[in-house]
């Protein structure tokens, strides 16, 4: 084989690659209540993730975690939640009311990916946001939530939805309030570790295998 048909052949090999990674871009949502959202799309197949994230930080707070999401075949969306990012308000001026209204940001996500089976995962107050919505999805995953974040009150809220709580010893008012929410939960169940912090600060490659597993199972 000549070195010209080498050469094409690689350059074939790169536009290949090149169009796996295209499935990804931003794109724009309007919540109902008419607030503008940030958020990254990467496409995959018929079953869908909303990814929420944790107070303070943005969609990039989640690292690889979207991409390894995607290659794994899930449509995957996340979201900068109102008040952060490059989504309309901010946070800082934020009353209660506004907090809980970060469930029409999950809500609008969820509507974005137009698919029947789609699994919500949220970290800190994205948990608690996560856990409100949850029965509007397939399936929940809530990383450190607590009993109440900045107004978003959960000590009751139920779901009769398989809904995977993650939290470290570490983590104190995380760990108590993950085990009385764990009461509220018809299909809950609870993974305990030590000295993984808050959030997605947990997400090392055991946590994510973790993750992977109960969407397989779940979704």
């Amino acid at each position: 084989m000549n070195k010209k048909i080498l050469f094409l052949l690689f350059l074939l090999l790169i536009v290949g690659c090149e169009k796996k990674v295209e499935n990804m871009g931003t794109v724009m949502l309007k919540t109902f209540d008419n607030v503008n959202l940030v958020a990254d799309y990467y496409k995959g197949n018929d079953k869908g993730v909303v990814l929420l994230h944790m107070l303070g930080r943005n969609k990039e707070s989640w690292s690889n975690f979207p991409k390894e999401l995607n290659q794994k075949g899930y449509s995957v969306i996340v979201l900068d939640l109102r008040g952060h990012g490059k989504s309309g308000l901010n946070y800082k001026e934020f009353t209660e009311r506004d907090f809980n209204n970060m469930i029409l940001d999950a809500k609008a996500g969820k509507e974005y990916l137009g698919l029947s089976k789609v699994a919500v995962i949220g970290a800190s107050i994205g948990a608690n946001t996560a856990l409100k919505v949850a029965d509007e999805f397939t399936t929940g995953i809530l990383l450190s939530p607590g009993l109440n974040f900045r107004g978003i009150d959960i000590t009751n809220t139920k779901s009769n939805k398989p809904i995977l709580i993650v939290a470290s010893e570490d983590d104190l008012y995380s760990l108590n309030s993950s085990k009385e929410i764990l009461n509220n939960l018809e299909k809950g169940e609870l993974k305990i570790y030590k000295n993984k912090g808050h959030g997605t600060n947990m997400l090392d490659k055991e946590t994510k295998e973790l993750i992977f597993k109960w969407l397989d199972e779940k979704l």
